[in-house]
Order: C-alpha cells, then structure tokens, then sequence
C-alpha cells in the first residue's frame, strides 16, 4: 500500500486525536472512580505525542534518506541523557520521599517519558538538520 505524504500526515494526526481522546476518557474515569491516575493514561498520551510528531516528520521519513539516518541517531544519542536525568531526578525523589508510586506507576512515567523525549527531540533535531 503506497500513501502519499499527505494521507501519512492525516492518518497519524487522526490516530493522535483518537489516543488523545481515549487519554481523556480513561483519565477521568480513572479519577472519579478511584481518586487518581493509575498510569497507563500517561502511556497513551505520550502514544498521542508520539502521533503527532511522526505526522509532522512523516514526509521526511519517508524518504529514509542519509538526512533521516542522521535525524534518528543523534535524536536517540541525546535520548540517553535524558534518560540518565530523569533516573536521577526520579531516585533523588524516591530516596528523599518526595514522590510515592506504585511500580506501575514508576515503569509507566519512566516509558512515557521515554517515548514523548525520542520523539519530540526527532521534531527539534529535524528542524536543526
């Protein structure tokens, strides 16, 4: 199946709304239900990120020239000191009791982070290159 660039950018803006939209109805059964966020709505919104950054880098993706290589490598290069960051930040919260989750929690907040951070530093490094 062959998509132009403009039907690529539609459905992955279309699917954003969707997970979007789905964040907005699991969030606020989940707080009026048991007073909290249980940690899978921050999953999907940063799915929803994520589908908005690939509907705005679809049409240079697609053509997985030397200029997209470079765009992935160094965007997952400067991924990894975020992530060495947010670990930090997170033991320093954790060790001095300002934060208290549930591992699911933790593992959702660490996986959200990662996906909206690879992604977002795909759409600032695309505008660099």
């Amino acid at each position: 199946m062959y998509m132009n660039s403009k039907t690529g950018r539609r459905f992955f803006t279309i699917m954003g709304c969707l997970f979007l939209l789905y964040t907005a109805i699991f969030s606020s059964a989940s707080i009026y239900s048991l007073g909290y966020i249980q940690g899978h709505e921050l999953i999907q919104l940063s799915t929803s990120v994520m589908c908005f950054c690939l509907a705005y880098l679809y049409p240079q993706f697609k053509q997985n020239d030397e200029r997209t290589k470079t765009i992935k490598e160094r965007g997952m290069f400067l991924s990894y000191f975020f992530f060495g960051g947010y670990s930090v930040i997170l033991m320093l919260l954790f060790q001095f009791e300002l934060l208290t989750l549930t591992g699911y929690q933790t593992v959702s907040l660490i996986v959200s982070l990662m996906i909206v951070t690879v992604f977002s530093s795909f759409v600032i490094l695309s505008k660099r290159y």
